[in-house]
């Protein structure tokens, strides 16, 4: 039940609009399926690396483990709900965001997008911990469930690539407002839902 309960909010988590995908759908409205694809395994290398960086990082605090996790647990659960709203009001701006002629460059923006925001490691952070037991190891259930979210994310995104890639005449920017306002209410309905878990 605890894996059900995870495999439906990392899905209610990767659908939500942010910068990774804001340059998923850009590349691939402007340079076809496979520059979103290659953006989406530039991104999910990165968050192998914070995934790796936080389960080492919980292994030097085990000892603390069950109060952090939690206090962690409450402010991970505010820290969405805060998520939630930034995304509802952030408008996705496509023309910000170039797209490269070489397949090596998308996925070194992809890389280099999901390092480079520093929200990524803290919703990590705050995402995984709710569904850690602690009559195991912390660190093997945080590299476990996020290398299932991996999996997730990848599904998803991609259909982001081939949803814009191959239909991007056809998709307007005002419809990603909508999709915006939508993936905010469902990041404060996520929070709302862990905070009375």
């Amino acid at each position: 039940m605890e894996l059900l309960y995870f495999i439906i909010a990392s899905f209610l988590v990767v659908i939500v609009p942010g910068p990774t995908v804001s340059l998923i759908i850009a590349n691939s409205l402007n340079s076809g399926v496979k520059a979103g694809l290659l953006n989406i395994l530039g991104t999910q290398f990165g968050v192998l690396i914070l995934i790796f960086l936080l389960a080492i990082g919980f292994e030097f605090i085990s000892p603390f483990v069950d109060q952090i996790i939690k206090i962690v647990r409450v402010f991970g659960a505010i820290y969405l709900i805060i998520l939630g709203i930034i995304a509802f009001l952030t408008k996705i701006d496509l023309k910000n965001i170039q797209s490269e002629k070489y397949d090596k460059k998308f996925i070194i923006q992809g890389f280099v997008v999901i390092l480079t925001n520093p929200k990524i490691f803290l919703f990590l952070g705050s995402f995984l911990p709710q569904f850690i037991s602690l009559e195991h190891s912390v660190s093997h259930q945080i590299i476990y469930f996020g290398l299932l979210f991996i999996i997730i994310a990848t599904i998803f995104d991609s259909c982001y690539a081939l949803i814009f890639g191959n239909f991007r005449n056809l998709i307007a920017n005002k419809y990603l407002k909508i999709l915006n306002v939508i993936g905010g209410m469902i990041l404060i309905l996520v929070g709302f839902w862990l905070l009375l878990y």
